[in-house]
């Protein structure tokens, strides 16, 4: 009978030991994270856009989010030939240049996160463009994919 005391007292504590250490960890692994641990900022690039170096947040007069930041950064050297190259289609002409050059940034960021569709860019846009139907940003999101940001 004493044996079977000290083999329950042993499972007892084992079991206690146990859940102390699941839940150690899992308050470990919810915890927020440090400060530190946040992404450094990315730089605000300067690329030629009406004959002057200009910035994604001088480009859209006012600070740029950290994808807009990225995809400006990334494809903003040829966003202003390709925004007047005249392939996308009248739209671009009734919201002007600023307007479509954030829809193409906005085309190339939804194209290249995976498992993201057009459907997804279209809820996007919507955002700012309300009024624009899937005729008006096809050709955003299809132009831009072939000759902005095309996929590697």
């Amino acid at each position: 009978m004493k044996e079977f005391v000290k083999s329950l007292v042993v499972i007892v504590v084992m079991v206690g030991v146990g859940v102390g250490l699941f839940f150690l960890g899992s308050t470990y692994l919810v915890s927020d994270p440090s400060p530190s641990a946040a992404p450094p900022p990315l730089a605000d690039t300067a690329y030629t856009v009406n004959g002057r170096p200009t910035t994604c947040t001088d480009l859209f007069h006012q600070p740029c989010d950290f994808t807009l930041q990225y995809g400006y950064d990334m494809w903003g050297q040829h966003l202003e030939s390709f925004v007047n190259s005249g392939v996308l289609g009248t739209y671009r002409d009734d919201i002007g240049f600023v307007a479509s050059a954030e829809l193409s940034l906005q085309a190339c960021g939804v194209a290249h996160t995976t498992g993201k569709t057009f459907l997804d860019y279209l809820d996007l846009a919507h955002t700012d463009h309300p009024e624009a139907g899937s005729p008006q940003l096809f050709p955003f999101w299809n132009r831009t994919r072939q000759d902005l940001c095309p996929s590697k």
